[in-house]
This record gives C-alpha cells, structure tokens and sequence, in this order.
C-alpha cells in the first residue's frame, strides 16, 4: 500500500507547451449515489489546480451501477481522436476490458479508479484498499458481536471488483479472527436502493434471527437502513455500512447503524485527474497502482473535523 505522503509526492507533472488544452472524459459508475458527487469535487480541484493547461471537462455515467452495457456504450462513444484521456470506474472488471484495449490503441491514456479492472491496457489505478476496508468491518462487526453469531451480507452486483473485494476481505476476516462468527448469507441484491429495499426485505424475513449485517456500498447500505426501519429491526440487529449519506449518517445518529466504512473519492478524483494529465504530457504517475485506506465511522468518532471532511459533500 502507498502511504499518503508518498502518493502526494507523484503528482507533479511536466511542464506543459503554451496554451496546452486535455480533453478528459470522466466516466463513473452510476448517478445515483453521492460517492461520486465527493469524487467529481476532487476532479475540479485538480482542474483548478492545472498549471499552463486547460481542461475541457467531460463528466457522464450510466443511471446505475449494474448498466454495464450503458458504460461500454460510453466508453465506446468517447474512444475518439478529439479524446485524450479516460478516467473510468469500471463496473465491470472483465466486460470493460476490451473496449479499454480499443480506447487505449488509438493512444487514449486511460485511467481506472474505484474498482479493478482485468488487463494491463490502462496508465494508472487508483482506488481504496477494498480487501482491507473489508476486514476493518469485519473487526468491528465481530467485536460488536463478541465474536459470536449469525451475519448476512449484502454485495450488489456480480462483477464489480470493489464491492466483491470488500465482501472477501470481510469473510476472510471472520474466518482467520472469529470463527464463531457464521455467514447465513452471502447475496447479490442488485445497485439501486429500491431493489436493495425488496431483496434486503426478503432476507430479514427468511433469516429473522440473524444477529449482524455488513453491506458493501452505498446503495445497498440505504437500502438495507430502511428495510430494517420497515421491519421495525432498525437498531436490534448490528449494522455495518459503507460510504456516506445523510440518510445513512441519520442511521448512525439513531444507533441503527454502528460502523460505516468510508473511503477518500475526493482524493481518488483528484488523483485521477492529475494521473490523466501526467499521462498526456509523457510523464506518467508513479506507481501504477496507488490504494488509499479506508476510515471506521462511529457515533464516538463521526463529529471529529478530519472524520467530517470524509462525510460531507
């Protein structure tokens, strides 16, 4: 893992020609969760910050994090000569490879952030430590459970690497530090908070005794809040989420939910686009792949103004 020190070290870049302009598109996973409206704050900041170089801007996505052929279409669409650099969070580790491969053939530097992608055909990878952010919720959820019980997971589609690396960092966890703890469930229940809603319904229904629950994003961690609230078990069973909203720092407020994992998108879209821009002008970023840790938010340490700058957009 790269420490922060050292990643703010590999952002300089060389000395732009006058009047230099970088067409640069940005491609996030959906539009639908404020994850991304923390990481397009990080882009601007690295825009404003571009010393002898204009960046023309282009900021566009699928609805939802499961519109894999939505994002392929847009990968496709923007694999053009008047394009040079790619910034994507793949939501797919393997389907977006080949069109990355296109993009990157016709001398288009593209850079993968958020979630891993397969292949070698990209400049940079910049993401959170998702095995390890898997783990620290693991901790806590064990100790929370004095390392005893019954535990569900919610991931949120096949394919995305980020949010499968979370769950495997947090089932190893479990299975090296606290045996006694039993996975009942382990389940794909889709990107949106709505399907989220129904599936994370019909789990409590069929695991009514279940003791703790880790769900792996955004998405699937409102949609989980609130079939708890439904099923008025918001608060009864020990809750980790992950990233942040106001609904889910609502959850933490009301001690239904006791840990959300959150990760640094500021950080990793200000990365991006500087990795882009350094890519263009010849002088790549070092290393290649750069993993920024994620934070334990608690009730004890949520107010504190390093935490706060994690939570608020």
């Amino acid at each position: 893992m790269l420490g922060m020190a050292v990643a703010a070290a590999c952002l300089a870049e060389g000395a732009w020609a006058a009047g230099a302009e970088v067409n640069v598109v940005f491609i996030p996973k959906s539009r639908d969760q404020e994850f991304w409206t923390f990481m397009r704050d990080g882009v601007d900041r690295a825009i404003r910050e571009a010393d002898g170089v204009k960046v023309a801007l282009t900021w566009r996505g699928p609805a939802y994090n499961d519109q894999v052929d939505v994002q392929i279409k847009l990968l496709q669409m923007y694999t053009s000569p008047t394009v040079d650099a790619i910034v994507l969070a793949p939501t797919d580790r393997v389907r977006l490879v080949e069109p990355v491969r296109r993009a990157a053939a016709m001398g288009i530097k593209v850079i993968v952030v958020d979630s891993a992608l397969d292949g070698r055909d990209y400049q940079n990878f910049i993401a959170t430590d998702n095995h390890a952010a898997g783990a620290l919720a693991a901790q806590r959820l064990a100790a929370l459970l004095d390392a005893q019980g019954e535990v569900l997971i919610l991931r949120t589609v096949a394919g995305s690497a980020s949010t499968d690396q979370r769950a495997d960092g947090f089932v190893e966890y479990l299975r090296k530090h606290a045996p006694k703890v039993r996975i009942v469930a382990d389940e794909y229940v889709g990107a949106s908070r709505g399907k989220v809603f129904h599936e994370a319904g019909q789990l409590l229904q069929r695991f009514p005794a279940v003791d703790g629950i880790f769900a792996v994003n955004e998405s699937s961690s409102d949609g989980m809040l609130r079939a708890l609230r439904q099923a008025g078990l918001a608060g009864k069973k020990k809750f980790i989420g992950f990233d942040s909203t106001t609904f889910l720092l609502d959850g933490l407020e009301q001690q239904e939910i006791h840990g959300l994992v959150v990760q640094d998108p500021r950080r990793m879209g200000y990365m991006g686009l500087k990795a882009a821009l350094a890519a263009v002008n010849k002088t790549p970023m070092e290393p290649r792949t750069i993993l920024i840790d994620g934070v334990m938010v608690t009730l004890e340490n949520y107010r504190k103004p390093e935490i706060r700058a994690l939570l608020v957009p």
